[in-house]
């Protein structure tokens, strides 16, 4: 694709505008070859122009891969996963554009909407068949949907995946609440409620494990099958629960200022390892997670979640531990050897309370198996699935 197509098909995209459903003002930077162009979109209008200022969002990728893209061959989603494809600024925002332009019929599509439910708004992002069987995504604490990016082509395939932001996350609203696992799976069961779902798959990674936990305990009805990635749990040793119970998480509001260079190492300490993701992915997922962190509702609802992690009470009638050994809903875990967050020994605690359970620990996993091992963890849970199905279809 010579840099004379490349420009003529950037400038077309204002003519296959398709307007979205959800208000939206952004600045789009387009580097394909050497092309540079800004894609301006305010509400019903697109433009395209000379670059100018400064963009929400920068989109770089070779000639080819944009000719695929424009084909209907290839997904952004798909090239930004297989490292063709690299962004700066806002995921979330990048995630808008493909779906505001006409391509060919074919390929990996997918949409992104803001659902009304009695709990406020939840950004959620639908892909496969409408027909489908539908999978839920959660996300873990301090992330977004965007962290299942990876492996959601693959699993769109099989299931009608529904990746969602929690509430108090991402794009979804930040209202007042408890911010504890109970909470959140109420919010999820309200979702399926309004999509009219009855029952869905649902897979968790870190605190979303959590909450794959608490909707298979509390409304087994709703869910067929979970799956826990890295799951977090609740402690058995608590040396500072004196003080976690005291700290109030509106203490969070104030803590607006977080340089990129103490979030860095954390976001590496991550994988097992740091290069299996390049830099730019590093750069784009600080610069989401600072727009988010501006807003002091986002940080008053990351401490809330933090804190209730902490103080999720590991033992009694109602204790965590108590009300797993008691669930019968299929469940499947993975671990990471190198998790430096949950350790991979809560897989041997797991295995003595529920026995039932599938439980893998990854030798060569950190905390995140969907962004290290994506096609390992798509066929896991794809294959985990479909073993659920067949044990609850009858003979």
């Amino acid at each position: 694709m010579s840099v004379a197509n490349v420009l003529d098909s950037i400038e077309t995209l204002a003519e296959r505008f398709l307007p979205p459903l959800e208000p939206l003002k952004a600045r789009f930077r387009l580097n394909v070859a050497n092309v540079t162009r800004d894609v301006v979109v305010n509400g019903d209008r697109c433009r395209v122009e000379e670059p100018r200022g400064d963009a929400d969002v920068e989109i770089s990728t070779d000639a080819m891969t944009w000719r695929e893209i424009e084909l209907g061959r290839l997904s952004g989603i798909e090239a930004f996963g297989s490292k063709r494809l690299s962004i700066r600024g806002s995921i979330e925002k990048s995630l808008h554009f493909e779906p505001l332009f006409r391509r060919p019929p074919g390929g990996f599509k997918y949409s992104l909407e803001l659902v009304e439910t009695r709990g406020g708004r939840i950004s959620a992002l639908f892909a496969g068949d409408e027909k489908a069987e539908p999978l839920v995504l959660i996300h873990g604490l301090g992330a977004t949907k965007a962290s299942w990016l990876t492996v959601v082509p693959q699993l769109a395939k099989r299931f009608r995946v529904i990746a969602i932001d929690l509430p108090g996350f991402g794009a979804s609203d930040k209202p007042m609440g408890r911010y504890d696992a109970p909470w959140f799976a109420h919010r999820v069961t309200g979702l399926l409620d309004v999509l009219g779902i009855d029952s869905a798959y649902i897979a968790g990674n870190s605190m979303g494990g959590r909450v794959a936990m608490e909707l298979g305990m509390r409304h087994p009805d709703r869910v067929k099958a979970i799956a826990c990635l890295c799951p977090a749990a609740a402690f058995t040793k608590r040396p500072a629960l004196r003080l976690v119970r005291v700290l109030r998480p509106e203490l969070g509001i104030v803590a607006s200022r977080l340089p990129r260079s103490r979030i860095l190492p954390s976001m590496r300490q991550l994988f097992a390892d740091p290069a299996c993701v390049e830099e730019s992915w590093y750069d784009a997922a600080i610069d989401d997670f600072l727009s988010v962190w501006r807003s002091p509702r986002a940080r008053m609802a990351f401490f809330a979640s933090l804190r209730n992690i902490y103080l999720d009470p590991p033992a009694g009638d109602q204790g965590f531990w108590t009300r797993l050994k008691a669930m019968k809903t299929p469940a499947l875990y993975i671990y990471g050897k190198h998790d430096v967050l949950i350790s991979h020994h809560f897989a041997k605690k797991v295995r003595r309370h529920l026995p039932s359970a599938d439980i893998a620990v990854w030798s060569d996993c950190g905390h995140v198996p969907q962004i290290e091992f994506p096609d390992r963890t798509a066929e896991a849970l794809t294959g985990f699935y479909d073993r659920a199905a067949s044990k609850q279809v009858p003979a």
